[in-house]
Formats: C-alpha cells, structure tokens, sequence
C-alpha cells in the first residue's frame, strides 16, 4: 500500500480472487489499512480473518500429529515434506535442513533459492501436481541479465559461429541447475528470477514461472484459466502490421476457425499503435498473436538535476524510448514512455555494488513524483541508438511498447510472441497483467519456421499440455538439433488450448458490455485520467454497435459452462 499503484495492486488481487471462484478468503496478518483495502472489493461473508496468533492458539488446541523441525534453509522442500506427511513445519536454528530427494516423478518442479515466498509458492505448486521439488542456487541479477543480453545479441556477434555460441549459452545454463535428473516422460516447472532454464534441457518439455514482480498471481491466474471445465478458448486476435514475413498469421487464422474459434485479425494499417494497444488491454479474447518486428527502440538519454526529500542534489541519467499513437484529435498525440534508469550520481544503475558507493534513499521516489507533476525538465539530452529493455514491438505507424495495464478486459489469454528475441521483456510484463501464459522467442526465428511452429502448435490434441505442444512442436520443426530451441514458455504447466464451441459472439457482446457499465461506473481523479476513461468507453461502445450491427440486437440466452460459475465481479 505504500507504493503510488497501491490501489491497483489490490484491483489485481480481487481479479485473481474472481478468476479462480474462491469461495473463502483468509486475509491474514494484513495492517488495518490493507485489510480495509481487500475488505472494500470482496464478499463480507465470504472473509476470514486471521493472524500468526490464532493460527499458533489452533494449535495448541488441537495438537497436531506430528512436528518437522526445520532450518531456515531449504524451507520450500521442507514445507512440502511437511504436507505430505501431514506434519506441522517448525522452524528453528540448528535444525536439519536438506534439499530434496528425488522420488522419480513424472514433474519436477525447480526453484531458484533466495526469496522465501516463492519456495513457499513452488511447494505448493508441486504438492498441487504430485511433483518433485528440487532447489538451485539463486542468480544475480546481473548475471541473469548479462545472459540474456547474450542471447539477444546471438547473431550480430562476428568471427563467431551462432549455433557454437548458442551451444555454450545452453550449456552455461544447465550448469546453473546442480542436481536435475530429467523426469522420464515428464516435464519440469523452473522458477526463475528471469533466466531460461529450458534452453539447457531440451530433452523434455518445461516452463518457467518468474519469481518477480507478482508470482503467486500469476500462479493463480493460470490455474484458474488453464481448467478446462470452466475455461477455454472462444475467441483469438491475430497481429499482423505486414513489418515482417508472417505467413503463420493465414495458417493460425484459418486452423482456428476450422475449430469454430471467432477470429478477429489486424492486418497491415489496421496494426496500428492505438488500435492495438486498446484492443490487447478491452477486448475480451482467449488467444492472441504477434508476427513483426521486436527489438529495443532507439531512444533518449535525459540527465536530469533535483533535489531529493532530505535537501540533497541529485544527479540521474535515463534512458527514455518511446511510443506515439494517434487521438481522435488531431493536433493531439498519445505518447507511451519507456524509462530505463542508467545512472545516479555517477554510479551505473546496472552496478551490483551500487548500495556501497551510493544512498539510493528516496531519490527515485522523488524523480517520478516531481516528473509526475511536470515540475522537473532533463539539463542535458542526447539521442542513443538502443534503450536497453525497451522491446518495441513494430506496428504500421510506430512502435508500440507494451507496458499493459490489464489483458483481454480482465481476462487471463493465452499469448503467442513470433516477433524476434520477444521472450526477454516481454514475458514478464504479460504476466504481470495477466496472461496465463506467454510463449515468446531467445532470437530471431524465419517466417518458414515461425509458421510450422505456430501451426503445431494452435492443431495439437486439446488435452495435451502447453508446454509440451510447444516441445514437441519445436521437435517437429527443428529435427534431431538440441540446440536451436528459440521458443520458450513462461506460465503453469497444467493448461491447455481446449475449444468452446459455443454462442461466441453473443459471449464476447456479453463480456463487452459488462465491461462498459464497469467503466461508466468508474470516478476518475484527474483530468488525464478522465480523457484516458472517455476513450476506454468509446471503445467498448464503438464495438458493441459493431457486433449489434453484425449479429443483430438480441443476444442469445443460452448459458455456457463458463457463466454457471458464479464469481466474484471484476474491477477496472
């Protein structure tokens, strides 16, 4: 609640809790101020309150059969030892701590150490799948990034053979994971601070899940919409702003509707910034995909002078890419930022070693609050051929940086990034507003292989895993090779692309609507963010004209198995 988007953080949270139809919610050990928060959003009757100290004095009560001391190490094989054995974990020091034994399971579950929460999570997610857990050393961030930047630059190195230094990049990364023994005729789930571990394990299928900024969501998102019984896929938005060869776009199109999946497609001018960054964010699709261009924009380097809370000068350099789309006033542009910090008082921000050469203190915080109210201009600029992690995404007219605040009107789609080395930013920040999962690219791929990959993978058998459609669809296309394996996959393992053949457009008409009696009943705080919810309304009217106009006024009454669930109302 302390950061500016604190209420927003827990709009994520109310949709996490309504995708999923939970029934029960323990808000437990929150301060007043985040409980009121949850409280103001969720069912009274439907809340538990809890602490530390009831849960201590439950027990006490009702001892339970039998008590695992742990140390403080390892604690996500040690949570997940505990349930299987129905015991209660106690943590203390000088316990014994280990990792874990392999038992042989179909799924193997891999965790980066490090961060607490999310040992807790993966042990959780394995006792969900009857998997094994297995821990590995945690990984700088640096180094994490220094990697990636290494498969982003793949093919502009020279005197250098790509498919040599892919090979020693696939290397470098399966001995980051001490311990691993492939599951036979299984998968594996990493949790990863940002690297792709399956680069170094093609032998079997694998996904990833990222440990920051919003892991358990995620998690939740993509159990929620990967149940088959309530969830699929009805409808699917192909991108296609002609910047690159695409001939997957005609294949996916026309397999999909062979399966009676609405298909919506953005052809040539029709991929421009504004249409596509409403449409990714409002309308109400299940499937989407890229084919152009991506790659870091050239951009801006701002230096800019203030002083921080406490009277200190400071000195911060940014790196700025942006975005521009039309507005329906033409002497009017919408302008998307993307920033990239480069350096504080003389210290590269990328140093690992910054908090020992400077204070950080506040002098973030203050940049965005005074950048915010306008009140800061840059004393120095220069133009810089690459904004590092900008990952534009070429449209008809412009680039158009993804930074989406929500996907799909609140929806948990599935995305498919044919664009060129799309995995390295782009995953996170399609998870973060709520994809279930995202499949995206190491390095640049041709259209020939993009098209087989894209085809496999939209026809394969619907109770077949996403993470092994995409394996075997990359053995399909790329043979006996285990080295170039350019796709990877960031989501839940248990999820598929099962089909509803349904009334699809009096569905999506439906999802349209609700969403736009949400936005009416919206309050705005500012005047930019009156000007960005008018347009937010005039899209959703602009399209429920155009669905009564093709499919007329009436919607059809017939309940599908997704609108029997009774869940809980979504928040814009």
């Amino acid at each position: 609640m302390t950061r500016p988007d604190g209420p927003s953080e827990v709009v994520r949270r109310n949709n996490a809790i309504a995708k999923a139809g939970v029934t029960r919610i323990a808000l437990a050990d929150l301060t007043a101020e985040q409980r009121a928060a949850m409280a103001s959003y969720l069912p009274s009757k439907s809340i538990l309150t809890t602490t530390t100290h009831d849960l201590v004095r439950a027990l006490r009560e009702r001892p339970p059969p039998s008590v695992l001391k742990w140390g403080r190490n390892h604690i996500g094989v040690g949570l997940l030892t505990a349930l299987r054995n129905n015991q209660v974990l106690e943590f203390s020091d000088g316990a014994e701590t280990r990792n874990a034994e392999l038992k042989g399971r179909k799924h193997l579950v891999v965790c980066e150490t490090g961060e607490p929460l999310s040992e807790v999570i993966a042990a959780n997610y394995a006792f969900a799948l009857d998997a094994d857990l297995l821990t590995i050393p945690g990984v700088e961030k640096d180094v994490a990034e220094a990697l990636t930047e290494e498969l982003y630059s793949l093919y502009e190195l020279r005197g250098q053979s790509a498919t040599d230094s892919l090979a020693q990049l696939a290397k470098r990364v399966r001995e980051l994971c001490p311990g691993v023994v492939l599951p036979e005729g299984g998968g594996i789930t990493f949790f990863t601070s940002h690297i792709p571990y399956g680069l170094g394990f093609p032998e079997v299928p694998s996904t990833h899940l990222e440990i920051y900024p919003d892991l358990g969501v995620s998690v939740l998102n993509g159990l929620a919409a990967g149940n088959a019984d309530t969830t699929g896929v009805r409808s699917a938005v192909l991108v296609d702003p002609s910047q690159t060869q695409a001939p997957e776009v005609e294949v996916v199109a026309r397999s999909l509707a062979k399966r009676r999946v609405f298909v919506r497609g953005y052809p040539w001018k029709t991929a421009n910034v504004r249409d596509i960054t409403n449409t990714v964010e409002l309308f109400p699709y299940d499937f989407l995909l890229f084919a152009t261009h991506c790659g870091d924009a050239d951009g801006y380097r701002f230096t800019y002078e203030f002083k921080d809370a406490s009277g200190r000068t400071r000195r911060l350099v940014v790196d700025t890419a942006i975005g521009v789309s039309q507005t329906d006033d033409p002497d009017m542009l919408n302008v998307m930022q993307f920033q990239r910090f480069h350096e504080l008082d003389g210290v590269s921000w990328r140093d690992p070693k910054k908090s020992e050469k400077i204070e950080v203190g506040t002098a973030i915080k203050d940049f965005i609050e005074l950048q915010c109210s306008k009140d800061l201009e840059p004393v120095a600029r220069e133009n810089i051929p690459r904004v590092l992690g900008s990952a534009a995404l070429k449209m008809a007219d412009d680039n158009y940086i993804a930074m989406p605040r929500e996907l799909a009107a609140s929806g948990s789609p599935v995305i498919f990034n044919n664009a060129c080395a799309s995995w390295h930013q782009l995953s996170g920040r399609f998870m973060f507003a709520g994809s279930r999962a995202y499949i995206g690219t190491l390095f640049p791929v041709t259209g020939a292989e993009a098209a087989q990959v894209a085809e496999f993978f939209v026809e394969h058998d619907e109770d077949m895993p996403l993470a092994e459609t995409l394996w075997r669809a990359q053995n399909k296309t790329y043979g006996q090779s285990r080295v170039r394996r350019p796709y990877v996959m960031t989501g839940v393992y248990p999820q598929n692309l099962h089909v509803f053949q349904d009334d699809v457009p009096s569905y999506i008409r439906g999802r349209l609507e609700s969403a736009l009696t949400s936005w009416n009943e919206h309050t705005s705080q500012s005047d930019s963010e009156e000007a960005k919810v008018a347009e937010i309304r005039r899209y959703y009217r602009s399209e429920i004209e155009w669905f009564k106009r093709k499919w007329g006024n009436d919607i059809t009454k017939k309940p599908t198995r997704r609108a029997k669930q009774k869940r809980l109302p979504f928040r814009p």
